[in-house]
């Protein structure tokens, strides 16, 4: 049901005087008939009947059209416009404005969900008049409006048509704050949010109590979830980064967890490493639960490695696969830089004597430890293919050295620092140390005497929870109580440095700092020789510095990168020797999964720092397997997965969430729209309706056929 309503009633007022005009005119011009005498008037009478008849029917006609046409003028200036009665009230003003929300995240792939999302999209749509206004967002962990409110809705179903889903999880909490920031500075009419989901559980966690819609925001939910879904995902693979050519394989597991009502039996768990199928491992897995699939790897060549688990097909395949990285060596390259030898007894003068003793006692079983050493810091061609370098008592390094060095650690080697009677500990704090250096301590000075056997320290402490050390936790494994300690330096831990052993005074025996991409640091506060210690002929020395080693070069899968969706990553693609200032920077192609290029330069304006020389590569939309191609360098290669908690398609209950986010309306105060408001609402419903254009077409008609009609009277 419509009603009439203007906007200048004034000119209503005016055409209805206007109409007035005409008929005042015509009674005071009216012709008044005069008695005429003839003989003979019985045909003239009938005649004269017949005319004015006629006359008087064309005067009536012009009166009544022009009467028609001033009436029409005013209305027409008056502005009117038709409005829905059962839509309009004081309140709203009877516009609606929409925001609609469309989940895109990566749930919304399961089956034909998405599909039937945008049909109720278009329903929305469908149901909204001329004078109303829609907008659309799309949402998956963050909003994207694709076309603001007031945009043709014609414009929204293409957008609508060619919306895709992403591999993104789902966060209803920013689409839903953006639909109540645009429908805040709507001043009149009705609001209204559509969210189109499978109103997933885990999008609503972000929600506190004040993340309330307006009170006078109305949210209704179309709730498009697949009742009973039954979902298998991978999530989680644990993998050895690396892999030692050993006489026992390395254990690569792969977690399936079953999401759905219905138990799964035999279900087939394949295992790829470049590209080629390596093993197949069914398993049994009761609703709502887990269970891991045990494969074994093993290679016989130093590489980089890439390879995913699979699981059959689902409903959801994106969370069938998930990717993995890894690295096979046949060693541990370490490599050791010392001072050249001086007078005296062997060991005293040759830093790494015991060193090379030691990592060439191996076994069998034991890991094969190749072991090289210079005066000098190696290049930074031989340091790339280093897995740790020591530093054994180095008297000073250079400002060049030091740099290669740092980024050395910096792109995830490890570095072993000793001290002794050579070290310069003003060129380590200059070149090594600051607030975010490399350094884990700071030296304060060297106490003890080295020649005095009578007075010594032991270490007292040591953390068993610790890699290094956790060999060494159960009784008859080792002591390092007994390991007499003459000499050291007295240090205090730097930012982000832990002390992982002490001597019995308290002192700190081996620091440990995390720098850069994985890199890894310990300083040892005596010798690593037999000079200030007797460390290296006690039991524990051998498989002390074992460990030490194989934590630097073999990191645990907890600290490999664990790249998700839409992650920026970071590659190191040069360092400041390779390049130097009047060279081009080298161009890098990075390849996604699909295939498709990108080609990027470093940034030469980057401020200075173990980044200046990388790349932050952002656009890892598709999970899968990335390479990056530099010029005139190697291949690097990293991978992205989806975040797996997306992969519960457990959804909330509508009316809890309608509760959840209604507004509380201040019922205090009765809201009554201003003269402004309304007039404003009034004009841009007009705008819409544009009735005064008719109505004048209808005025020039009356005009032209009353010309015509006046010309015959």
């Amino acid at each position: 049901m419509f009603g009439l309503d203007i906007l200048a009633p004034l000119f209503a007022v005016a055409g209805a005087i206007g109409a007035s005009i005409p008929i005042i005119l015509h009674l005071l011009n009216r012709e008044r008939a005069r008695q005429l005498i003839f003989s003979t008037v019985r045909f003239i009478q009938m005649s004269h009947q017949t005319n004015v008849r006629r006359h008087k029917l064309k005067r009536l006609l012009l009166l009544l059209m022009r009467i028609l046409m001033l009436a029409l003028l005013g209305f027409a200036f008056a502005r009117p416009f038709f409005a829905d009665s059962f839509v309009v009230t004081q309140k709203t003003g009877g516009k609606r404005n929409t925001v609609i929300i469309l989940d895109t995240s990566y749930s919304m792939q399961y089956e034909a969900m998405f599909e039937n999302a945008k049909k109720e999209a278009v329903k929305i749509l469908d149901g909204l008049d001329a004078a109303d206004a829609a907008c659309l967002i799309l949402s998956s962990d963050n909003a994207r409006v694709v076309a603001p409110l007031g945009s043709e809705l014609s414009h929204i179903r293409t957008a609508l048509n060619t919306a895709e889903t992403t591999n993104d999880r789902t966060d209803y909490l920013d689409a839903l704050q953006s639909a109540n920031e645009i429908l805040a500075g709507i001043p009149i009419g009705e609001k209204q949010v559509y969210l189109i989901s499978d109103m997933q559980k885990r999008g609503w966690d972000n929600f506190i109590e004040t993340d309330k819609l307006s009170a006078d925001v109305q949210i209704h939910f179309v709730d498009v979830h697949a009742e009973k879904p039954q979902n298998l995902t991978i999530t989680a693979v644990s993998v050895p980064p690396v892999v030692l050519k050993e006489q026992k394989a390395a254990r690569l597991v792969a977690r399936v967890r079953n999401f759905g009502v219905e138990p799964v039996e035999n279900l087939p768990v394949r295992l790829f490493i470049d590209d080629n199928v390596m093993d197949t491992v069914e398993l049994d897995i009761e609703p709502d639960d887990l269970a891991d699939a045990v494969f074994s790897v093993e290679f016989q060549d130093e590489a980089t490695h890439t390879g995913w688990v699979e699981i059959s097909e689902d409903p959801l395949l994106v969370d069938n696969k998930r990717y993995f990285m890894l690295q096979s060596l046949q060693s541990i390259k370490v490599h050791a830089v010392r001072e050249r030898e001086r007078s005296g007894s062997r060991y005293q003068s040759d830093e790494t004597f015991f060193i090379k003793k030691a990592l060439a006692s191996v076994g069998n079983t034991a890991i094969r430890i190749d072991f090289t050493e210079t005066f000098a810091v190696p290049n930074v061609a031989t340091l790339a293919r280093l897995d740790v370098l020591i530093l054994a008592d180095v008297a000073e390094l250079s400002a060049a050295e030091a740099e290669r060095v740092k980024n050395f650690v910096a792109n995830g080697g490890g570095l072993i620092l000793t001290v002794g009677d050579n070290i310069d500990t003003d060129t380590y704090k200059r070149h090594l140390g600051g607030e975010d250096g490399l350094m884990p301590c700071d030296f304060v000075q060297a106490v003890g005497d080295a020649f005095n056997r009578d007075q010594f320290r032991v270490i007292a402490t040591v953390q068993y929870d610790h890699p290094i050390f956790t060999p060494f936790k159960e009784p008859n494994h080792g002591d390092f109580g007994k390991a007499r300690f003459y000499r050291l330096f007295q240090a205090v831990p730097t930012k982000d440095a832990t002390v992982i052993a002490s001597y019995d005074d308290g002192s700190p025996a081996l620091f440990e700092k995390s720098y850069g991409n994985l890199g890894r640091v310990l300083c040892f506060t005596s010798t690593i020789d037999r000079e200030w210690n007797d460390l290296p002929i006690r039991a524990v020395y051998l498989p002390f510095l074992h460990e030490s080693i194989k934590y630097l070069a073999l990191k645990s899968v907890d600290t490999t990168p664990d790249y998700r969706i839409g992650d920026s990553v970071e590659l190191k693609v040069f360092d400041d020797e390779e390049v130097s200032d009047t060279l081009k920077r080298p161009e890098i192609a990075i390849f996604d999964p699909n295939n498709v290029e990108t080609r990027v330069q470093p940034d030469e304006n980057a401020p200075e720092g173990p980044s200046q020389n990388s790349i932050f590569y952002a656009d890892t939309s598709v999970p899968g397997i990335y390479s990056a191609h530099i010029s005139g360098g190697d291949t690097h290669y990293f991978v992205v997965n989806i975040d797996t908690s997306e992969s519960d398609l457990a959804a909330r209950d509508v009316e809890e969430l309608t509760s959840m986010l209604k507004g509380a309306a201040d019922e205090s105060v009765e809201e009554k729209p201003s003269a402004e408001l309304v007039a404003q609402y009034r004009e841009d419903v007009e705008k819409n309706q544009n009735v005064w254009a008719y109505l004048m077409l209808v005025v020039f008609a009356l005009a032209v056929t009353e010309m015509f009609l006046a010309n015959r009277v």
